[in-house]
């Protein structure tokens, strides 16, 4: 068994996550386009499919029309502040990402394929790169991150099918898939941010791996012990491979800056509202136990919400660090011959870097980095920590 489970291809079981995942957006409404394989070479590919996007786009509209006339109606009459503002800001949030998600489907179709077309042509480009075959998606960061974003997946999905069972008529039962559809599928654009971000970590983590040892073991080649000429063929094969790194390098920060742009004011809407309502659950929680008979669930909720953030800020990380991998490999100091072209290319190649590094600032107002996940993780301690505090001085701990 554990021969078995060492055999195990990880690459190979995040893209099986991957498509999972892609499957159960479209179940959702939120993902409306194919991905198939093209007939002439055989690779993936994103197509159109205007039947399937009208057929989410009428779930979704009749999903938030029901919402609207059924839940809020019962949400207005909640005499508990407390409950009120949580339920408000859930419905708040739903309303507002499901506009942004039809926003985007009909408004900026045709941006999205193009961005999906080009996420799946660079994997192929940076494949073709190595003289190794590599199958799956990313590395063993990859994995974790997403197998954790799948469990978190699975526990939404679950606590949200448990509401089903208590209701008392066919009514009931059709409001709350209506707004179930419409929770979940307004937090699919957290999860699709977190993919995105993800897929230009693995993109430039498999540009950082051939660079490390297969274009390093390339300049190598062209040291001479004796100082001698080294071969024009030779010369142009290296050349080649530096020339097609640099044009990798630059598609993929011009890919992964498209995708930020383009859904950098769903993912922050989604974002904050998730944020606010988690920290309101979990005040009610801490404080307010006796009215929520399944704690432990309500916890894991809480859970899962703060760690659907940190799995975000952890991907954006992860792709921003990646960007900057290529610069600490000292490929500078390999020899690269005496050709005055040659100093040029090179010296282009590494002064790019620094001028197309791959940034994410939400709205311009600061950079994700370590000290913003370290600030976000001290906050969130702190703040349990003030209300469990207040919990006890009021004598409901």
């Amino acid at each position: 068994m554990i021969e078995r489970l060492k055999k195990v291809s990880l690459p190979a079981l995040s893209a099986v996550i991957l498509f999972c995942s892609y499957h159960y957006g479209r179940i959702l409404g939120v993902i409306c386009f194919d991905i198939g394989q093209r007939t002439s070479d055989n690779s993936l590919v994103a197509r159109n499919k205007p039947e399937l996007k009208w057929l989410c786009l009428s779930f979704r509209l009749i999903s938030a029309t029901t919402v609207c006339c059924f839940c809020a109606p019962h949400v207005a009459d909640i005499e508990d502040p407390y409950e009120w503002l949580l339920q408000c800001l859930r419905l708040s949030a739903s309303l507002i990402c499901g506009i942004c998600i039809i926003v985007v489907q009909i408004c900026y179709e045709k941006e999205l394929l193009r961005l999906i077309n080009s996420f799946l042509r660079l994997f192929r480009r940076v494949r073709r790169l190595s003289s190794l075959k590599r199958f799956g998606f990313g590395g063993k960061r990859e994995f974790f991150l997403l197998i954790f974003k799948f469990i978190c997946l699975v526990y939404e999905l679950y606590c949200e099918l448990c509401q089903l069972w208590p209701l008392p008529d066919l009514l009931s039962l059709f409001t709350m898939l209506c707004e179930i559809f419409l929770e979940i599928g307004s937090l699919m654009i957290i999860h699709i941010g977190f993919v995105g971000y993800l897929s230009v970590a693995a993109l430039y983590s498999e540009v950082n791996r051939f660079a490390r040892f297969e274009l390093r073991r390339q300049l190598r080649s062209l040291e001479r012990p004796a100082g001698g000429p080294v071969g024009r063929r030779q010369l142009r094969i290296v050349e080649y491979r530096v020339d097609e790194c640099i044009s990798v390098y630059d598609e993929i920060e011009r890919v992964g800056r498209t995708f930020h742009r383009l859904l950098e004011v769903p993912v922050l809407i989604t974002l904050l509202g998730k944020m606010f309502g988690t920290i309101i659950l979990s005040y009610e929680v801490i404080i307010r136990a006796e009215l929520y008979p399944r704690k432990i669930g309500m916890w894991g909720l809480v859970v899962k919400s703060f760690a659907d953030v940190i799995l975000l800020t952890l991907a954006v990380h992860e792709a921003v660090s990646s960007s900057r991998m290529m610069r600490r490999l000292g490929l500078e100091n390999c020899p690269i011959s005496d050709h005055k072209e040659w100093h040029v290319k090179w010296e282009m190649f590494l002064s790019r870097l620094n001028f197309f590094e791959f940034r994410v600032r939400p709205l311009g107002l600061f950079e994700v980095s370590n000290e913003v996940i370290l600030l976000f993780l001290s906050s969130m301690i702190t703040y349990f920590t003030y209300v469990v505090q207040y919990g006890i001085q009021t004598n409901r701990l």
